[in-house]
């Protein structure tokens, strides 16, 4: 038996765990998240996942209520604080990326809750 043959099936459940694990946290359809999960991705900071995610949710309850579309209206957007810490750096460059993703994932949802 070789070095090898010996470590294969570690090396296969490895490879296996590894890639599922890279697979399930990156697929995306349209740029929405499949299963409801909210993925961190190397380069995206906090405040473009919570602002993201937010938009999502504000957007989908909107179309859903039959509201217009404005994300401007929403509480979380105009605050544009929502689960910062200063950890994150300062609270203006968090807003203004907050609010960048808010509107993107608000489109997202929006046009997801017609439907």
């Amino acid at each position: 038996m070789t070095k090898f043959t010996r470590y294969l099936p570690a090396l296969l459940l490895a490879g296996a765990a590894f890639g599922s694990t890279a697979c399930a946290a990156g697929i995306y359809d349209n740029g929405y998240p499949r299963g409801g999960s909210y993925p961190v991705y190397r380069g995206v900071s906090r405040a473009a996942e919570i602002g993201y995610r937010d938009g999502v949710e504000a957007g989908r309850d909107d179309a859903r209520h039959r509201e217009r579309f404005d994300p401007v209206r929403a509480r979380r957007y105009r605050s544009a604080d929502h689960e910062y810490d200063r950890r994150y750096g300062s609270r203006d460059e968090y807003a203004r990326e907050y609010r960048a993703n808010f509107e993107r994932g608000y489109r997202q949802g929006y046009d997801r809750g017609r439907r």
